[in-house]
């Protein structure tokens, strides 16, 4: 009992050894918006981690009422990795606060007292703005998110517009060949049921790479109003010629959902108020770019490349015996135009037998352009012995950070190649420097004769009028009649264009959704609901022989009831079509998972497959 009671005794130490060495640090931290409208509410939090206070002191608030707090709520978890204990708790106290008057204000850091000693919180600044009018007001104070990087701009566009969209370029100023970034954002006040781009900009004078654009909502003060602000779409710009370059605007349509009527019921409008849908059309101004001349003076071997890069050349085995074969690599890594430039090419000796070489492009997407890297490497083979040499190579190229030209050397390289096991020079005759052309194999360009033979017959059958001239000249005759008849029918079933679609348009769809749930896997949100989109227009236009450019949401839904579609699969098609456009652009937490939306396109193209025969 003594000896049971000791093994508990000396688990519970170690165990209280083992979470008091895997405890965290003590922080207390503190959040709230840094953006809010005059008369907005929201959370002011402060956390303290790691240790336990339950008594809080703010400092004095200037600019805010305080309606609610502070309220105490506490967490705690414990973690085994690798055998190790660790436990971490926390203590998270909150308050309700509402914006006075605008201007900018300073809240001090609040104060708690853990083992006798003080610990201070992080000051917050928080920019109130007089929009009256914001969303957030409209909605009986709802609260922000807390989102603490948010930061405060002005963009082009109308003072309290609904709906903002703009353009900008991360530079103003680059070289041909070196990398920007388009970034395309929409601000809104208003709730946006679904959104889709009009007219494009056309990017002839640049290579384009789209890139994952941040698709996390902030809140943002735009012209002394708050809006919901977020990337629709990022790309990299590499310029292709030198001069200023203006980039169109782009123009998106959006769905907006308002509310009228309600009488001015105040806080039961909500309840007697309709929904109306209205369609705008909001367009950014154009930006413009400066693209520079490269400096003049460029040196021999500048193919293009724009960035910060190294070449590198390796010669792999540099000693050889005849007829083995050596590797040369060129690489060049780095970031910038990587993918646009070309690699120098090494000069081989005419006695090597050369093979096409093996490109490699393991590079990516970054800001900066294109990061990774490119190279080829050369299959020889010498045929002689020898020392051979490879002359030198230099790759040019310009950074544009220091403003000029680099040139990196690498080589010469010499290959040592010694004869080969059972290489006579007797059965070769070669010519020195020659080229592989002159070297001539003798002693088998001569076969044996032999003189003597069997006694040859003379064939006395001829082949015209034979059972083989029928059979080698009907039977060919036969199948060109039964293709000739195979085709005409083909030709009969596929003249009416309408009922061939028809009879794909499942197919056709199925394909689509396959490549769509492709995306499930990468996990692409847009481009997933973009293809299920395009398989659902594709999918009607050819089962109701209609052109795809001819169908909108208003007439679809009489196209389907003048083919006698019953109205709830039309109904479900047309709402599956909503969640499609809003998914597009709605947070991944308000819209429904990909499988969900996967999983009804197939349940409603199969049910208006069985609607429309």
């Amino acid at each position: 009992m003594q000896t049971r009671l000791f093994k508990i005794l000396i688990s519970l130490i170690l165990g209280f050894v083992s979470l008091t060495a895997g405890a965290e640090e003590v922080t207390f931290v503190g959040k709230a918006p840094s953006a809010v409208a005059v008369g907005d509410r929201f959370q002011l939090t402060y956390t303290l981690s790691n240790a336990d206070s339950r008594d809080i002191r703010l400092a004095e608030i200037d600019g805010f009422d305080i309606l609610v707090g502070p309220s105490m709520s506490r967490s705690s978890s414990t973690q085994i990795i690798n055998g190790q204990i660790s436990q971490s708790s926390s203590t998270t106290f909150t308050y309700i606060l509402k914006a006075q008057k605008e201007g900018t204000f300073r809240i001090e850091g609040a104060s708690v007292y853990v083992s006798g000693e003080k610990l201070t919180s992080n000051a917050l600044t928080i920019e109130v703005s007089n929009d009256g009018g914001s969303q957030q007001s409209q909605q009986g104070g709802q609260q922000s998110p807390d989102n603490s990087g948010v930061r405060s701009s002005v963009v082009d566009g109308a003072a309290g517009s609904d709906i903002i969209v703009t353009q900008s370029l991360t530079k103003s100023s680059v070289y041909p060949g070196e990398s920007v970034e388009l970034v395309t954002k929409v601000y809104t006040r208003v709730d946006i049921e679904s959104a889709s781009v009009s007219e494009a900009p056309k990017l002839t004078e640049f290579v384009t790479q789209d890139m994952e654009p941040n698709s996390t909502p902030n809140r943002e003060q735009v012209n002394g109003y708050i809006y919901t602000s977020q990337e629709v779409s990022r790309q990299v710009l590499i310029p292709q010629k030198s001069g200023r370059i203006t980039i169109e605007p782009i123009e998106f349509e959006f769905i907006v959902k308002k509310r009228v009527g309600g009488g001015g019921r105040g806080f039961f409008d909500d309840f007697f108020s309709e929904v109306q849908r209205v369609r705008q059309r909001v367009k950014s101004k154009s930006v413009s770019i400066n693209v520079k001349e490269l400096p003049a003076g460029k040196p021999a071997g500048f193919s293009g490349g724009v960035g910060s890069f190294n070449f590198n050349v390796s010669v792999s085995p540099q000693e050889v015996k005849t007829d083995n074969s050596v590797q040369v690599k060129v690489s060049v890594s780095g970031t910038g135009n990587l993918k646009l430039l070309s690699l120098p090419k090494p000069q081989f000796h005419s006695d090597f037998d050369t093979f096409d070489p093996k490109e490699t492009n393991d590079v990516k997407v970054v800001t900066a352009g294109y990061k990774g890297t490119k190279s080829a490497e050369y299959l020889i083979i010498p045929r002689h012995d020898g020392e051979f040499t490879i002359p030198e190579m230099t790759f040019s190229f310009f950074d544009p950070s220091q403003g000029r030209y680099v040139t990196q050397k690498q080589g010469p390289f010499t290959i040592k190649v010694e004869k080969g096991e059972g290489q006579s020079s007797s059965g070769v005759v070669s010519f020195s420097g020659g080229s592989r052309e002159q070297v001539k194999y003798i002693g088998k360009d001569l076969r044996y004769m032999r003189t003597a033979y069997e006694k040859l017959q003379p064939s006395r059958t001829f082949f015209l009028w034979s059972p083989a001239f029928f059979a080698c000249t009907l039977i060919p005759l036969a199948i060109l009649i039964v293709l000739f008849f195979i085709y005409r029918k083909r030709i009969r079933d596929n003249a009416n264009m309408a009922q061939v679609k028809m009879r794909k348009a499942n197919k056709q769809a199925r394909r689509r959704l396959k490549q769509a749930a492709k995306y499930i896997k990468d996990n692409k949100r847009e481009a997933f609901f973009d293809e299920v989109m395009r398989a659902l227009w594709g999918y009607l236009s050819d089962k109701l022989t209609l052109p795809l450019s001819d169908l909108t949401k208003d007439n679809a839904i009489e196209e389907m009831q003048h083919h006698n579609i019953d109205d709830k699969a039309a109904a479900e098609f047309m709402s599956l079509l909503d969640s499609c456009e809003f998914a597009r652009y709605a947070p991944t937490e308000l819209s429904e998972s990909m499988e969900s939306v996967y999983n009804k396109a197939l349940e409603v193209i199969g049910k208006m497959d069985n609607n429309i025969k």
